[in-house]
């Protein structure tokens, strides 16, 4: 006689999310031809692409640091919390056919694509590495471990937030989803990706402080390098709290319309 065994809803939720990253997977890696290669490939020559403008062509460096890593170290970040707001927002729609399943939650669709968006940018990120490391000789280390991942964890978390709150806002109002993804170019130009946020004027700066995501690529990169020079204004404490914020109103959205997200 065959034993029926409950399983715990714990391991219920870690089926669910294991099947949901492999059809990310199957999804983003199989709908073309050497998907996996493109998938890692387009992001690293887009920030290559970048670097040679940046490093050869306008011959920029900066000091202490090498300007290869010092754009590598914003950029990634920046990519990563801006797809994980992208796919978050587009979740919804992607997944909508699964939702029948009774095991499966909206919610687990977002931890899924946070998961699948983690495991790219790191690939990415540790192919420069290599690359920078052994081929160039620069310095890759990392010199405050705990403060860098604390810095992506609330830039992870923010973006969660922000992309949950995206996901229900634009079942009601779709066209906001071109309007977001517009906003997001001066946003990286904004952000102190590309160029240091000390150069800015000051008269100026505190306007350019308001956005949360210069202060976590400032907080990421005071994490890798040694002699990060420190920037007035920049904190640890306001994207804290934006976080903070963001996640509790991410939260509670998402709990008043969890029940109508599953038919949309």
């Amino acid at each position: 006689m065959a034993s029926n065994i409950k399983r715990s809803p714990f391991k219920i939720m870690q089926d669910v999310l294991f099947a949901l990253v492999l059809r990310e997977y199957l999804t983003r890696f199989g709908s073309r031809r050497m998907g996996a290669f493109w998938e890692i490939f387009e992001p690293m020559a887009s920030i290559a692409f970048m670097m040679f403008i940046f490093t050869v062509i306008r011959a920029r460096s900066m000091p202490g640091m090498e300007m290869p890593m010092f754009l590598l170290t914003g950029m990634i970040p920046f990519f990563l919390m801006r797809n994980i707001i992208f796919k978050l927002m587009d979740s919804i729609g992607a997944n909508s056919a699964l939702f029948s399943y009774p095991n499966i939650k909206v919610f687990d669709t977002y931890v899924a694509r946070v998961l699948v968006e983690l495991s790219v940018s790191s690939t990415v990120y540790l192919v420069f590495i290599f690359i920078f490391g052994f081929w160039f000789g620069y310095d890759i280390l990392v010199a405050y471990p705990l403060e860098w991942l604390a810095a992506l964890l609330v830039g992870i978390l923010f973006a969660f937030g922000l992309g949950i709150i995206f996901s229900i806002v634009t079942l009601v109002a779709p066209n906001l989803k071109s309007i977001i993804r517009i906003l997001f170019l001066p946003l990286y130009l904004m952000s102190g990706v590309i160029f240091p946020l000390w150069i800015v004027p000051d008269k100026y700066l505190p306007w350019l402080l308001w956005n949360p995501f210069a202060h976590l690529i400032s907080n990421i990169r005071e994490g890798v390098f040694t002699h990060y020079p420190g920037i007035n204004g920049v904190t640890w404490s306001y994207p804290i709290e934006i976080t903070l914020i963001t996640l509790c109103i991410a939260m509670g959205l998402y709990r008043l319309r969890r029940q109508r997200l599953l038919v949309k």
